[in-house]
Formats: structure tokens, sequence, C-alpha cells
């Protein structure tokens, strides 16, 4: 055997059999070395891997869906759905096509408020024509929408405090001088017009030419509370001078003896 056994090619000695043993020992040990060795440096590599925080991923933003705002309905005013201004003795109903009462103006209520309603119903402002007092009647402003006008009327707020019947000086009062005013119609409760002929008038019951008001004939007429001798209000129909027709429907006047 040996061909098998490594030789010096230095002297072409052989490499005596202890030789041999001792080398492939240094070997072993050169080789068992260089293993412990690289399972050291393995085990530090896997223990530096195992120590080494663990990147954490980014989380995934996903930008919110867009929620759309819903649009809101809107809503209908109620004065949109107005046809008829109707005089009563103490206040002017608007009213809708079934009859409906939607608001009602009262003549001691604020002008401001009652202009802003009729704003709505007739869709536009008013002509305003301001006028000069009298001996008997405070100044004002007239509100005028092509036959219909709200007369605001300025007396004297210190008087009026002193107790007197608000309704003999009403800050509001109402002139119905057409049959309609921009489609609206224009009457009083029994539906007298502007326009009607006068006679048609005096044979209805309501119509009382024996009631006294400085400006025309009750054809309406309310109790007013605390009742104090005669404190009647009323609607009023005026008869027209040209052609005997109903010139114009008023509220309020007072039923009075005379006018001073």
């Amino acid at each position: 055997m040996r061909a098998c056994m490594p030789q010096n090619l230095s002297d072409g000695k052989e490499i005596p059999r202890q030789a041999w043993g001792k080398m492939r020992t240094s070997n072993r040990v050169e080789f068992t070395v260089r293993i412990l060795a690289a399972a050291v440096i393995a085990v530090t590599l896997s223990a530096c891997a195992s120590a080494a925080p663990a990147a954490t991923p980014a989380p995934q933003t996903t930008a919110p869906t867009a929620t759309p705002t819903p649009t809101p309905t809107p809503v209908a005013d109620p004065l949109d759905s107005v046809t008829s201004l109707v005089a009563r003795p103490t206040a002017l109903e608007l009213r809708s096509g079934d009859g409906t009462v939607i608001a009602s103006l009262d003549y001691m209520s604020s002008p401001a408020a009652a202009i802003s309603a009729l704003t709505t119903v007739f869709g536009a402002p008013p002509v305003e024509e301001p006028y000069q007092g009298t001996n008997h009647t405070p100044p004002g402003i007239y509100h005028v929408w092509d036959e219909f006008v709200l007369d605001e009327r300025h007396y004297d707020e210190e008087r009026r405090a002193e107790g007197r019947l608000d309704y003999i000086w009403p800050r509001l009062a109402v002139h119905l001088e057409g049959p309609s005013a921009q489609g609206i119609d224009l009457t009083s409760e029994q539906g007298f017009r502007a326009g009607d002929d006068w006679s048609s008038l005096s044979g209805d019951p309501v119509f009382d030419a024996d009631l006294w008001t400085c400006y025309g004939t009750p054809v309406e007429t309310l109790e007013l509370e605390p009742a104090d001798g005669d404190t009647r209000t009323a609607t009023v129909v005026v008869r027209s001078g040209d052609d005997g027709t109903v010139g114009a429907v008023g509220a309020p006047e007072m039923i009075a003896d005379g006018c001073a």
C-alpha cells in the first residue's frame, strides 16, 4: 500500500508512519478548529441577525372615500301658496286657494313684518308713497302693490300709551282698490270686490247703511274687548262716485257717531 502513502518530494524518502499519524492528527485538529471557528462565526451571525429588530412594514394608508354631501331639499315657503288677501275687521288674512288661512296680519302688528310677508306673496317689494298728516289723520306711508295698498299710519305712540283703544289708532290699514293685484284676489269675507255693482251690495243683509264710519259702509263688524260703549270695528266698502260701483274695500274702520 505504499503507492497510497504520500511522499516527501524533496528527498524521495517515505514519511514515517508515526509522522503520518502525527500529521493526520495535526490536520484533524486544524480541521476541527476551523469547523469550530466557522460554527462560532455562524452562531454569532445568527445571534446578531436575531437581535436586530425586524423592520416594521410601513402601514398602507388608504385615502378615505369622500362621502357626497346630500343636497338639502328646499322647504317651500307657505306664503308662496297665498292666492287671496281678505280684509277682516281686525286683520288681513292671507289665504290659499282652498280657503286655508296661511297668515293673519293684525292691524296692530309690526308694519315691517307685514311688509315682509306681503313682499313674499307678491314676489317684489312695494312702491312707497309717504304722505303728510292733517288735523284729523297722522302722517304715514302707503306701501303699494298695484291695486293693493298697505297704509302704515304713524300715530303718536305716547298718546296711545295713555290708554286709547288701539283699533281707533291702528298701525296698519288696508285699501283694496281693485279685484286683484298681480294675480292675488282682493276681497272682503263676503266676496265683495272693488268694481262690483253698488246696487248688488246694497241688497245684501250684511250691508248696513245705518252704521256710520268715517270711511265707507260696513259689511262686516266685530265687537272689541273690553267693551266700552259702541266699540266696534268694521270692514267697509266705499262707493265710487263715477259709475256707481264699489271703489274700494277697506279695513279697519271704527263704528262711530261722527268724525272729528
